[in-house]
């Protein structure tokens, strides 16, 4: 969930995340080795994965939309039939 609660430097809205402790672990001894904050990783993991997760999410919208689709276009092609059906026994 989003927040609108700004960061002190101004440098934009605080997210909270609950995260593993070995994932934990592993981002601090990163960020202590190279001396660079917990943040900073977390932004360019953000940035790098995020496209990926986009593209995902619209395919998985596509293909239900594509799915439905064609549902709607077998259930009308079948209701013709039927009723072509039914139109031929009452002229019988």
């Amino acid at each position: 969930m989003a927040t609108n609660q700004k960061n002190p430097a101004g440098r934009g809205p605080v997210v909270s995340v609950r995260l593993e402790p070995e994932l934990i672990e592993r981002l601090d001894a990163l960020a202590e080795r190279t001396k660079r904050s917990r943040g900073t990783y977390l932004r360019r993991a953000l940035w790098a994965a995020l496209p990926e997760l986009e593209r995902i999410h619209w395919e998985q919208a596509a293909a239900d939309f594509e799915e439905l689709a064609i549902k709607d276009a077998f259930e009308e092609i079948t209701q013709q039939l039927m009723d072509e059906a039914s139109k031929l026994r009452k002229s019988d």
